[in-house]
């Protein structure tokens, strides 16, 4: 009867213990993060322009968008540093009075180069072809990969010694990494222009529009959590 009475109080001072020693293990704990940036110049260009039709007959407007595109590939081929694909295609009707008054047909094109002076080029040959609708400056994958690389062994160098720092700080030797997690990004692709879709169809090819690369800041995050480690007695 003895034993028995005594097991619910060595079963509330067990837990109790376990307790004690779970906040513990909480409270030693401490949340961190590091950074690393870099300036990192843009070394690619995107156009994106639109061939478009406005007129009464849909199929006659898609004939005529179809021969347009079809000249501004072809002329897009003889630049070698130029990557070229077309994109949406719309034909919409257009309305007066509650009536289908016409028919508005277009196709997008994609135009992307590390050669900024031969896409300029491009763009003002191809000017009574196709509208441009943006320009816009982009770090291209390699280079966005090579430079995250660098910055992640920069962040977690900082990460590691802003740890030991804090362990200092608390009069602890050691801690271990309870977790980490790593987050690169980079700004959005800069815009250089924009122009109006609905310039004259018969405007004259205009001259390479003057472009600035400029650049876009990189940045990896280090967030993580440590946990500072007990001294033996």
């Amino acid at each position: 009867m003895k034993l028995v009475a005594t097991l619910p109080a060595l079963l509330f001072l067990s837990l109790f213990s376990v307790s004690l020693a779970a906040d513990d293990h909480i409270y030693n704990q401490i949340s961190l993060n590091a950074t690393a940036s870099e300036e990192v110049d843009n070394d690619v260009l995107i156009a994106m322009l639109v061939v478009q039709e406005n007129g009464h007959k849909a199929a006659e407007l898609a004939d005529r968008v179809n021969k347009k595109m079809a000249q501004v590939l072809a002329k897009a081929e003889s630049y070698k540093t130029v990557e070229s694909h077309t994109t949406r295609y719309n034909s919409q009707p257009q309305y007066k009075g509650g009536k289908i008054n016409g028919w508005q047909v277009s196709q997008h094109i994609k135009l992307t180069s590390p050669d900024f002076d031969q896409l300029s080029q491009l763009v003002s040959e191809v000017n009574q072809l196709a509208r441009v609708q943006s320009m816009t400056f982009k770090v291209s994958d390699q280079l966005l990969e090579q430079t995250k690389q660098q910055l992640t062994k920069t962040a977690i160098a900082n990460f590691r010694s802003k740890a030991v720092l804090i362990a200092e700080q608390f009069d602890r030797k050691h801690y271990k990494l309870v977790h980490i997690n790593v987050d690169g990004n980079h700004s959005t692709p800069r815009p250089v222009m924009e122009r109006s879709m609905m310039m004259a169809a018969d405007s004259a090819r205009s001259a390479p529009p003057a472009v600035a690369a400029g650049s876009n800041k990189v940045t990896v995050n280090i967030s993580g959590t440590i946990e500072l480690e007990a001294e033996q007695p």
